[in-house]
């Protein structure tokens, strides 16, 4: 069971989707998203990584404000220093990461970076931090690619001010790992194997068929060995993150360990957690029941058959026959972008805003008024599906009726008796 599956976390994930097309299809998501509100803002690869854009383009989307550009663009001006990884340097870190400074607190505690302001200090912490992500390299070079892909930025904390807190990550913040000021490069290494799990999942989540709002009324996981209760979105987080923690484990050899290690623990935790999941496995979805049941020793080798469904709902068919003559046309307020592995996020501006990814052949028809969107017909659209696809006629009709069908559901798009 997991934690002692010999199927690696890292062939897994490539296998649901490999990190560059991850990394693609999120920075597509974001970057429709800055649109929707801030219509012609352009995100660069830096900019739609930086955890504090992602943040604030979170918040429109959680309908709490719109989106500034200027705040997009002070967040992209604080310095970083390199140690294999960006690490927060500017004086005015605690102003511009007041969010995660403020999420991941424990109570009572004002956790606060350190900075170039503190001198020789931050150097040593820097080095330590350097050499720990040589370590983690080292050690786990296939993970480290795998988890380091969606660190964007490491902050480390005052320990007097951490309130003991160890390593942190939060999905309202993705992207930025905050860790205790470290004595030991292992220290570091875990902190990137634990945070960077839950960051690979935070990004998993986004853009694969993981978990649907009804999960939040899902029962709750009750561990043994704190009897904190979680719910489903975190105990997946939790079991993902002590899977790889358990396998960058069985790696470490004879490296000195923090105080606060959990690598020792993390087998155990991983399959009591798992176990419960495997149980409860009817509230996930799709992507998340074959990574688990991977890591269990049990998935086949085409997630998902190549196909991921979508918020869409491509199995209702609302006009199974469709006169050839019928045209179509999205809806002004929609806007999408297609990542490069073709795959396709939509929008719209509503209260609260949508943004949601479409299915295969529902992204090839929406693609269709790539260049206009005067209306279109059925039959000019089954022409160039029959040709494109590969298919008969019948297979053709069948496939178009079912992604029109879901457009039409999830007013997308709309039918027109107006022809051009």
């Amino acid at each position: 069971m997991t934690g002692s599956s010999t199927v690696s976390t890292h062939a897994l994930h490539a296998a649901l989707v490999p990190v560059p097309a991850l990394v693609d299809e999120r920075r597509t998501l974001y970057r429709l998203a800055a649109e929707l509100f801030a219509p012609g803002t352009q995100l660069s690869d830096n900019l739609a990584d930086h955890p504090i854009v992602r943040y604030e383009i979170g918040k429109a989307l959680a309908g709490h404000g719109g989106l500034d550009p200027a705040r997009l663009a002070e967040a992209a001006s604080m310095r970083v220093r390199d140690a294999g990884i960006d690490v927060a340097a500017d004086s005015m870190a605690a102003d511009v990461l007041e969010a995660p400074l403020r999420i991941v607190a424990p109570r009572d505690a004002r956790p606060e970076p350190l900075t170039v302001a503190d001198g020789d200090r931050f150097e040593a912490a820097l080095a330590v931090v350097a050499e720990g992500v040589r370590l983690f390299r080292e050690i786990a070079p296939d993970m480290a690619a795998d988890l380091l892909a969606h660190v964007s930025m490491l902050v480390v904390l005052k320990k007097e001010s951490s309130g003991g807190l160890v390593s942190a990550s939060s999905r309202y913040v993705p992207g930025i790992v905050l860790v205790d000021e470290p004595a030991l490069p292992m220290e570091v290494a875990e902190a990137l194997v634990h945070e960077g799990a839950h960051e690979k999942f935070f990004d998993l989540a986004i853009v694969k068929d993981f978990l649907d709002p009804r999960a939040e009324e899902a029962d709750y996981f009750e561990n043994s060995w704190s009897h904190a209760r979680w719910p489903l979105e975190q105990t997946f987080a939790a079991w993902h993150a002590y899977s790889c923690l358990a396998q960058f484990n069985a790696s470490t050899g004879t490296e000195q360990l923090g105080p606060d290690s959990l690598l020792p623990k993390a087998g155990m935790r991983a399959r009591e957690i798992g176990a419960w999941l495997l149980a409860h496995e009817d509230e996930l979805r799709e992507d998340a029941r074959w990574l688990l049941r991977g890591l269990a020793g049990d998935a086949n080798e085409n997630p998902g058959e190549g196909v991921v469904p979508s918020r869409v709902d491509s199995a209702v068919t609302l006009f199974p026959e469709i006169a050839e003559d019928c045209h179509f046309q999205p809806l002004p307020d929609v806007r999408y972008k297609r990542a490069a592995t073709g795959r396709v996020v939509v929008g719209r501006v509503a209260q609260p805003p949508e943004v949601f990814w479409l299915d295969e052949d529902a992204s090839w028809t929406l693609g269709q008024w790539c260049h206009d969107r005067t209306p279109k017909t059925f039959g000019w659209m089954l022409t160039r599906a029959t040709e494109e696809w590969h298919v008969d006629s019948a297979a053709a009709t069948a496939r178009l009726g079912k992604a029109l069908g879901s457009l039409l559901r999830s007013t997308l798009v709309e039918r027109s008796d107006r022809a051009r």
